[in-house]
């Protein structure tokens, strides 16, 4: 799965939550085993494949080990917001990392971003060269944000997918439950409020990739409080799929949930309506 992921990027991440599942149910050690197995396995598949066994590497130390270090929290404590949080936490490491040490991380992308550049340039009439280039310059400036976060949706993702498999096989609706409940707390909320502040006062490019980590851990907490909306109001789960396509085409109404699950602490959304219901 991990490398039919460099062409179907989602079938890393059910990979990853094979490992995530495997910790879950046996503990650390097993799951660090499977991992290693799985390393030898995926190597073995992209020597035959792109004689490149180090690929597998990659997906190890990218996809597998993140999923195997939030499962084993989440076995530890019992508790997806801290997991969450730990793995947040990570990740905005990763990003000062990267721009202390790599600085010029995202120019090993510019070669294929000239090129798209180059190409849009010359189908559209309503960007010039020039902005486009700036916008260019952006991006890659912003790579290392986009690196971390993604790897950190990506992860949580395996994470919710190698649970909601433990809970099928053992506690059924268990894992429902779970994700409709779950609260990241005031401390984590007030944190991520003046992480958004600093963002906006100082507006670098540091300063704005710590807080796009920040916006995918409050987004997975806006979608936990609209699936439990749904689920307390008793809607049809129509509701729940027009919800994500309208996101799809209009992401502002993303941000909007984001506010409400930055607020939720004090709030209580979900209290307020079961209240009501």
């Amino acid at each position: 799965m991990a490398i039919l992921g460099i062409v179907i990027p989602p079938a890393t991440w059910i990979s990853a939550a094979a490992i995530v599942l495997i910790t879950l149910v046996n503990g650390k050690q097993s799951g660090m085993v499977a991992t290693a197995l799985a390393l030898i396995g995926a190597a073995l598949f992209a020597f035959l494949i792109f004689s490149a066994p180090q690929v597998a590497i990659i997906f190890a130390l990218l996809a597998w080990l993140p999923a195997w270090l939030a499962a084993m929290i989440l076995r530890q404590t019992v508790s997806m917001a801290y997991s969450l949080q730990v793995l947040t936490g990570i990740a905005v490491l990763a990003v000062l990392i990267i721009y202390a040490l790599f600085p010029d991380f995202g120019e090993h992308w510019r070669e294929t971003l000239d090129e798209m550049v180059m190409q849009l340039a010359e189908q559209s009439e309503d960007f010039s060269l020039a902005e486009l280039k700036q916008t260019e310059d952006w991006i890659i400036g912003f790579l290392p944000g986009l690196f971390a976060s993604s790897l950190m949706f990506g992860t949580m993702l395996s994470l919710f997918l190698g649970r909601w498999w433990q809970a099928a096989l053992y506690n059924q609706g268990g894992f429902a439950k779970e994700f409709q409940s779950m609260n990241l707390g005031k401390t984590a909320a007030m944190i991520a409020v003046a992480v958004l502040l600093v963002a906006v006062v100082i507006n670098s490019m540091v300063t704005t990739a710590v807080a796009s980590v920040v916006l995918v851990l409050y987004g997975m907490q806006a979608l936990s409080i609209m699936h439990a909306a749904i689920n307390i109001r008793r809607l049809n789960g129509m509701w729940l799929f027009a919800l994500y396509l309208t996101m799809f085409f209009i992401p502002q109404l993303l941000l909007v949930l984001i506010l409400v699950s930055l607020a939720d602490p004090w709030l209580d959304v979900r209290q307020r309506l079961m209240a009501r219901s």
